[in-house]
């Protein structure tokens, strides 16, 4: 940063009086491995089409999976339960060897396989088949009969965490691994794992609308998980199932970035790890799909223990074999195209057994590409226009099926003071944009996809259908749910205006393309104060309207397995505007202090810049910092044991003498979200 921009940046943050820092909570490094992957991905990316938000998330949650402590959602399995998983492992194996010795045979001599892995769309299925998956989970998720310490549900799970998802996630062993616990799950269930196909809901205006968000399907996506057939499940930590859809700053899977990954031909193409934040990634785009549906899905130890994770990684095996069936027509062997080399991770290498033991017989990852596997299951096509398998639940619209919505009656008819017009019980969704269809298998071989054209941002409409939405944080840190090991730190947001942004509110006289916010009114006067705007984003965010909006500030343990996010509400019509959020992080002791990286963002994935402040000026100078900070324990506390404590910390209300006075010397952390042309770690 050059020395003018420097004394601009200061000189900005003066004007507002923002608060002073004590030495309790102090700024450090962010990790080299953090760091690094945050280059790594933002490689040859523009900041006007990546957003910060989707590289960050990408980047802590690689880094966490690589540091976490194994022991801490890794559960003591009982001998039974081993006995149990080792059943299903030979169960699944004798089909293995019944259809390998098949293949064996003489064609003329073959007889026909029939499977009974007969995989659909949900949306697809009858009401009798759908429940027949819902008792499945059910009956597992009841069962104690196997391990009284955990159900039967639960025991399967515990394949997903501990060192198993390390070896599952960054790496070539994504597809692989993933396939075996959907083998085993199935197996267990006697019943077939079928997919949701997210890209249909991807094309609606407003995918959190969807009706696979309602009683019909998997329950609601606001909160904890109260309707639908999965109300009132218990996780194995004790506490409910918890969502929240289109909180995460990222979209879901679309057909544009299904038709990317389709489109290569090698398996380390769609591998990580990739360089640039890759659209040809399949992590990239199942990271998304989890992140957007947020809560305990957000983390891999905890993703599984909402159903809809099976869903999910059903739909992501149909996008391998079906990968592999392309390889085929290209003349590839699939069986023998596991990456190799140096940047192969750690874990991955195609000689590596998949880690479920004592669960599994021990199948290398190479060993697991064999087409026999492809053979066990049979997928269903994706739904495709004209009829979308009539299925009640789905509408042809613009030569895609779309996923109808969920009614509306049952849910809040006011959005900041607005009534919300009342939708049918199966009202007839748009589409965002017009897209081919994905079940038309020619249409999967486009091998001209530009990577730069894929949309991984979250649309405005559905920035905007969280407006209304609270938001419920999981509380689960180091493996458990625990409100005294958490501590509140108050958190100031100053929100510069984006650009494009006109609200129709003209001074008499004035043109009307601007409005009487922008600061192109007042140039002189925003350079003063520092307002400097630079970027232009290509995918504008649509503004709400009335100009409210939410800036999620999110903290992520550094020495501790923990998230916490919650927002500060905005004004996008004026010029900067401030605000205050309470974010929670681990209760230091004396014995350990709390090491912990805090990120700040908009709804649309935009990413806000850490301030701090400058030593020795006794905070009236602020200087852009990493995000990184350790907390000590030692006193005067700068942070709060309740949340009512932060508040309190930060206001003074007394009408009788000053009136409302806000405390500035009690946030020592400050996020500056001024659209620079910029990645925020620069």
């Amino acid at each position: 940063m050059s020395r003018e921009r420097t004394a601009m940046f200061a000189v900005a943050f003066a004007l507002v009086a923002l608060p002073t820092i004590s030495g309790l909570i102090t700024k450090i490094p962010t990790p080299k491995e953090l760091y690094e992957c945050y280059l790594y991905k933002s490689l040859n990316a523009s900041i006007s089409e990546t957003p910060a938000k989707v590289i960050q998330e990408f980047c802590i949650s690689k880094y966490i999976v690589q540091h976490m402590d194994e022991t801490i959602y890794t559960h003591n399995i009982t001998k039974e339960g081993v006995n149990y998983l080792n059943a299903m492992s030979r169960e699944l194996n004798q089909e293995i060897t019944a259809m390998e010795k098949l293949q064996k045979k003489p064609r003329h001599k073959r007889q026909a396989f029939g499977t009974w892995r007969i995989r659909k769309e949900i949306r697809t299925l009858t009401r009798q088949e759908f429940q027949a998956l819902v008792n499945c989970f059910n009956r597992l998720k009841n069962d104690y009969s196997i391990d009284s310490s955990m159900s039967t549900y639960d025991l399967i799970g515990s394949m997903h965490t501990g060192r198993a998802a390390r070896s599952m996630h960054n790496g070539p062993g994504f597809f692989p691994r993933h396939m075996l616990m959907m083998l085993i799950m199935e197996t267990a269930c006697h019943s077939p794992m079928h997919y949701w196909d997210m890209t249909m809901d991807s094309d609606m205006i407003v995918p959190t609308d969807s009706i696979v968000f309602s009683e019909e399907f998997y329950g609601n996506g606001d909160g904890i998980v109260r309707t639908g057939p999965f109300a009132h499940w218990r996780t194995p930590i004790g506490t409910p199932i918890i969502r929240n859809i289109g909180s995460g700053g990222e979209s879901l899977a679309g057909k544009q970035g299904i038709r990317a990954m389709l489109s290569r031909r090698r398996l380390a193409e769609i591998s990580e790890p990739q360089v640039g934040h890759a659209a040809y990634s399949v992590e990239v785009h199942h990271n998304g799909v989890h992140n957007w549906i947020d809560g305990h899905m957000a983390r891999l130890n905890t993703a599984w223990f909402d159903p809809i994770f099976y869903g999910i990684h059903s739909f992501f095996t149909l996008i391998w074999i079906a990968f592999k069936g392309l390889q085929r027509n290209r003349g590839i062997d699939p069986q023998r195209d596991y990456p190799l080399g140096p940047n192969v991770p750690s874990g991955h290498e195609f000689f590596q057994r998949a880690d479920f033991r004592p669960f599994l017989r021990q199948i290398s990852n190479l060993d697991a590409l064999a087409d026999t596997y492809d053979r066990m299951v049979t997928y269903m096509p994706m739904p495709r226009c004209p009829r979308c398998d009539n299925s009640p639940y789905l509408v042809c619209q613009r030569q895609v099926c779309v996923s109808r919505a969920r009614p509306r009656m049952r849910q809040n008819m006011f959005m900041f003071g607005r009534k919300k017009r009342s939708a049918n019980v199966n009202p007839t969704p748009s589409v965002y944009g017009t897209q081919k269809p994905l079940s038309d298998r020619d249409s999967l071989a486009d091998d001209n996809v530009d990577n730069k054209t894929i949309n991984i941002l979250q649309s405005s409409e559905t920035a905007l259908s969280t407006l209304d939405q609270p938001y419920q944080n999981t509380f689960l840190i180091d493996g458990k749910s625990d409100l005294n090991q958490w501590v509140w730190l108050n958190i100031k947001i100053l929100f510069e205006r984006p650009k494009g942004f006109n609200f129709q509110t003209n001074l008499p006289g004035q043109n009307n393309t601007v409005d009487m916010y922008d600061t192109s009114n007042f140039e002189r006067i925003a350079e003063k104060i520092g307002i400097h705007n630079q970027i232009t984003y290509k995918k504008q965010c649509s503004s709400s309207g009335s100009g409210a909006a939410k800036v999620f500030v999110q903290s992520d343990g550094l020495n501790y397995a923990g998230r916490y996010k919650d927002y500060a509400i905005v004004d996008e019509r004026q010029p900067i505007y401030s605000s205050v959020s309470y974010i929670a992080v681990k209760k230091p002791t004396t014995a350990k202090t709390t090491k912990v990286l805090l990120t700040a963002f908009d709804t649309c994935g935009r990413s806000c810049r850490a301030a701090c402040p400058v030593p020795g000026t006794n905070g009236n100078s602020y200087e852009p910092c990493k995000g990184a900070f350790e907390i000590t324990s030692e006193y005067p506390l700068m942070y709060s044991t309740s949340y009512g404590g932060a508040v309190s910390a930060a206001f003074s209300v007394h009408l009788e003498s000053k009136g409302p006075m806000y405390r500035v010397n009690n946030d020592p952390i400050t996020f500056v979200c001024d659209h620079q042309n910029k990645w925020p770690w620069e």
